[in-house]
């Protein structure tokens, strides 16, 4: 929600790329690990990512290492360049990794944390100031042509460091971008419009939310079960909005649609 995200800008020092940051991290975590890798962006703020932007071995280095998932026995050159590199860059920066735990289990592992976390390593080694170019772009297929990004050639091999798996490029999906743009892009560009009082942005999230597909899962098919439409993300989050806010709360008096439905059961019965 907008209210969320104007505490984190305050909490990152009102800095909209620092806040960015920690939703777009947040949002790469998934469900599962979602807390460890916005703990992960609280610990490794995007300035001192935007030190090391030219060299992907250093930003994978202090991801993976950052989110305790670099091997404690290297079994290749590259799990050891991993390793030294982020000591090292852990002496110089006194990084603590993260205190909450990284998940893997009932994943498939294309969705695999440290593939995730070798994306993430990826976009910002092939952009610079993300926000600042989504706050420029004019069409929501801009976003989604600088977020189409594949990990670094050693994870073609690899769904972890050190353990060689069948070769396949580990390329971030249509699915995983368009839940970026949903749950990440167009919240906190709306938040931006709110904050500095700018209906352009917030108009702008509005539109990209309508031209996005919808999102299915449990809460969406519940409605669809029932006809109410669902074609949109904008009509996603709706429906969404409405389960736990009114749904989950027994608020049904207070619903349109809850509303519409009981005055159709009484006129059944």
């Amino acid at each position: 929600k907008p209210k969320g995200i104007l505490n984190i800008f305050g909490q990152r020092g009102h800095h909209w790329e620092e806040t960015f940051w920690q939703l777009l991290c947040r949002t790469f975590g998934a469900k599962v690990n979602s807390d460890a890798f916005e703990n992960l962006a609280q610990i490794i703020p995007f300035k001192l990512l935007a030190r090391h932007k030219n060299n992907l071995l250093q930003l994978e280095a202090l991801l993976l290492g950052g989110a305790h998932l670099l091997p404690h026995s290297p079994s290749d050159d590259y799990s050891s360049l991993l390793i030294r590199e982020f000591h090292f860059l852990q002496s110089k920066y006194n990084l603590q990794p993260i205190h909450f735990p990284v998940h893997f289990l009932r994943m498939r592992p294309q969705n695999f944390p440290t593939i995730r976390l070798a994306q993430l390593g990826a976009l910002i080694h092939q952009t610079e100031h993300l926000f600042s170019k989504i706050l420029q772009a004019k069409e929501v297929n801009n976003v989604i042509q600088a977020l189409n990004v594949t990990a670094s050639h050693y994870w073609n091999e690899h769904y972890r460091p050190g353990e060689a798996s069948t070769p396949a490029p580990k390329k971030l999906g249509t699915q995983m971008i368009g839940n970026i743009i949903i749950n990440c892009v167009i919240p906190t560009l709306f938040a931006y419009g709110l904050y500095h009082r700018n209906e352009a942005p917030k108009e702008k999230a509005v539109a990209w939310l309508q031209q996005m597909g919808p999102e299915t899962n449990t809460i969406t098919k519940g409605f669809t079960n029932i006809s109410i439409a669902n074609t949109t993300a904008f009509d996603s989050q709706a429906l969404i909005e409405l389960k736990n806010e009114y749904c989950h709360h027994r608020r049904c008096l207070d619903c349109a649609v809850g509303n519409a439905l009981l005055k159709q059961w009484n006129k059944q019965d």
